[in-house]
């Protein structure tokens, strides 16, 4: 009796640990603190590794500082994309919305309450201004949360138009390091953007990654620190945050629609082959 319990209890322990909803909260707990220390020498390593003067140090100490509280924020979207198309290949289209969407919500949720405490930590005494009364880190990490749930719509409808093709292993992993690949190249486009972003500005409405990437860059360093005091100039990221926000939507609608109309047209080919 009790081999026989042991026989179904395994497959039923494996289904639960690889849901989505139970291995992705602390994934994304766990990506938050790997990114860390990558925010946290970012500006050294890709911008100046060699800040001088009271200017430069201003600048390094507010780009670092947006960068530490969002850290694991860029890698949380593309969890939530993965997530939403693996939920796809468990569930029904319309029952992996329902459950991706609030899922995303609680990834956004645990990313900020993971680094924020880890960033508070690490800021020291030189901000008179506290995070959440900063309006340029409160909008970033915003419009980068509010990301989440339209990635993991994108996803669920990326899985279902798959279909199929997601059931074999081999295809599977090889879309997914694909997938991670072209993230990680678009992303680091829109991080390493200067004080504007110097690349054909459809890319922002086009690709949300570097839109993502680039909101994040273009905040951290909208700071003109040769005034004093530094004054904040430009638009702070702000049209990228946009950009970001009306891609992922569009994504995400377009992505389902086009699901559900390939789901339409395989039941009508299934039923004028029965027929």
């Amino acid at each position: 009796m009790i081999a026989g319990m042991a026989g179904i209890g395994v497959p039923t322990l494996r289904r639960t640990v690889t849901h989505p909803a139970v291995w992705s909260v602390p994934v994304m707990a766990l990506l938050v603190l790997v990114a860390m220390p990558f925010n946290d020498g970012f500006y050294h390593f890709w911008v100046n590794y060699d800040a001088q003067g009271g200017a430069q140090q201003h600048e390094w100490l507010y780009a670092t500082r947006i960068f530490r509280y969002t850290s694991g924020i860029l890698c949380g979207q593309v969890l939530a994309l993965l997530a939403g198309a693996a939920l796809a290949r468990r569930h029904a289209q319309a029952r992996a919305l329902a459950i991706a969407v609030p899922l995303a919500v609680l990834l956004a949720g645990v990313t900020f309450a993971v680094a924020y405490p880890i960033a508070r930590a690490r800021e020291g005494a030189f901000f008179t201004t506290a995070p959440l009364d900063d309006p340029v880190l409160v909008r970033v990490l915003l419009c980068e949360l509010a990301a989440y749930p339209l990635y993991a719509a994108a996803g669920v409808g990326l899985g279902a138009l798959l279909g199929g093709r997601l059931r074999r292993s081999a295809v599977r992993w090889s879309l997914v390091l694909l997938l991670l690949l072209g993230w990680s190249v678009t992303t680091m486009t829109g991080l390493l953007q200067d004080d504007r972003f110097n690349a054909p500005y459809g890319l922002l409405w086009a690709v949300p990654p570097i839109a993502a990437g680039t909101a994040i860059a273009l905040a951290g360093l909208s700071m003109d620190v040769w005034v004093k005091p530094p004054v904040l100039v430009g638009d702070w990221g702000r049209s990228a945050s946009a950009a970001l926000l009306v891609s992922a939507a569009a994504y995400a609608l377009g992505m389902n629609l086009l699901a559900g109309l390939a789901g339409r047209r395989r039941r009508l080919d299934a039923e004028t082959g029965t027929r």
